[in-house]
């Protein structure tokens, strides 16, 4: 079992699409996307070799049941989360952010 790294810049993305579920009157979902997200944590530590590759050496992972991806990447021996963004972004966006994030 590989460690799990998250950039700061990954925080803000989580804090941010809580708040934005928070704020669509939708109270409290924004704390079960967050439960989510660190669920998923554990399936990247775990399990993080069968995803397949998004972009360059970056895997993706969706946050089920949200529409959201985490990037990650194997750095040495630590899986390294690097982006969150919505699942329906374009792929453009988020290979630009994983670009100045790397």
């Amino acid at each position: 079992m590989r460690a799990v790294r998250i950039l700061p810049a990954v925080l803000q993305d989580i804090a941010e699409a809580a708040a934005w579920y928070d704020e669509q009157k939708y109270p409290g979902l924004g704390d079960h996307f967050l439960e989510a997200f660190y669920a998923s944590l554990s399936h990247i530590q775990q399990d993080g070799e069968i995803y397949r590759a998004a972009y360059q050496d970056f895997r993706k992972l969706l946050i089920r049941p949200f529409p959201y991806s985490v990037y990650y990447r194997l750095h040495s021996s630590t899986w390294i989360v690097t982006l969150v963004i919505h699942a329906a972004r374009k792929p453009s966006t988020a290979r630009s952010l994983l670009r100045a994030r790397k």
